[in-house]
């Protein structure tokens, strides 16, 4: 009698420890983003986060994570220990190497060019090679244009030849300051703060409104607007999860997404603002003249034949795609 009042105690235990889970237990996601908070693109990241939560109530919610070291973030997205991610093609380089021709210098003629080819002509192919790497491309917006960041008034092609300077693990980076004559230290984000403060490197390439968020500003106060090239920004989701989605909460996702143009537009309406606010605290932006920006891609040009042949892979489709996009725009939109 007493055995069995223990096994009808365990059952209705069992029973109120079941009725007290939810019925629809909330999946908990991570973003992981090296956006510094206080930047558009920290705001455009948590616009998608918050529109997204918002939507999808009692089913799942993404929180944001911040992870610094971007080529470990892509990797995590890969293998789902975080399941999104918002960073550059520059940074996912390691795990998808093709998307470094959107990083190709001087590429582009001026923004719109690049936002319409990007668009029709890239993101088909670029979404495509994701998938096979295990990630779902979600959207491309705007990172912004890198510039050279220096410890000095590095203004000519020849003031950085032989310096010590940074380069990201993407192709793009290590042509541009290969064809420059520099010394390349290759060096994560992370460690090219406390590199720049110890004179490991005397400079680097990086987006303004990435830049003036970091230890870098103080301690290489010299932007120089070379424009070399530029930067899409990337969502991205381990693309297991996102095929596995209930098909309601799919679209729930897809809507939450920013429009790309107008994340773009956030991008391009923040920089010079926030040009100004880092002059009046001592910062330097060099504006430089036609003239002197032509000086760096004339010498960078050289190498971009280079850079598709380094890449390898399907870098020269990817590449001759966006040739014909240019071709096309250029038909279509550029004034005879």
């Amino acid at each position: 009698m007493k055995i069995r009042r223990r096994v009808i105690g365990a059952v209705v235990a069992a029973v109120a420890a079941f009725a007290a889970v939810p019925a629809s237990a909330k999946d908990v996601w991570k973003l992981g983003t090296a956006a510094q908070p206080g930047s558009v693109l920290h705001d455009i990241v948590m616009k998608f986060i918050n529109d997204f939560n918002a939507a999808a109530g009692n089913e799942a919610m993404i929180e944001f994570q911040f992870i610094g070291n971007e080529q470990e973030m892509w990797q995590q997205v890969v293998r789902g220990r975080v399941q999104f991610g918002a960073s550059s093609y520059a940074a996912g380089a390691v795990t998808m190497p093709e998307g470094a021709v959107m990083n190709t210098p001087y590429l582009w003629k001026n923004d719109e060019e690049r936002a319409w080819v990007t668009d029709n002509y890239a993101v088909p192919l670029t979404k495509k090679y994701y998938a096979e790497k295990g990630i779902e491309q979600l959207l491309i917006a705007d990172v912004g244009w890198n510039d050279v960041v220096c410890t000095w008034a590095c203004l000519t092609p020849d003031s950085i030849k032989g310096q010590k300077i940074r380069v990201s693990p993407s192709p793009a980076s290590k042509n541009f300051f290969k064809s420059m004559g520099a010394n390349g230290v290759q060096l994560p984000l992370s460690e090219l703060w406390p590199g720049l403060q110890s004179g490991l490197v005397k400079g680097a390439d990086l987006p303004f409104l990435f830049y003036v968020t970091t230890p870098a500003a103080q301690s290489a106060p010299h932007y120089v607007m070379t424009r070399h090239y530029h930067h899409p920004s990337v969502f991205l989701m381990n693309k297991a999860l996102f095929d596995g989605l209930k098909p309601a909460l799919r679209e729930k996702l897809q809507k939450a997404l920013p429009d790309a143009n107008w994340a773009r537009k956030q991008v391009m309406d923040t920089e010079r603002p926030k040009m100004e606010e880092f002059r009046k605290k001592g910062g330097f932006v060099h504006e430089l003249t036609a003239e002197q920006r032509e000086a760096w891609a004339k010498v960078a040009r050289v190498g971009q034949g280079e850079l598709i042949k380094e890449i390898g892979g399907k870098a020269p489709e990817l590449y001759n795609a966006i040739m014909e996009g240019k071709k096309v725009w250029a038909e279509k939109f550029e004034k005879k």
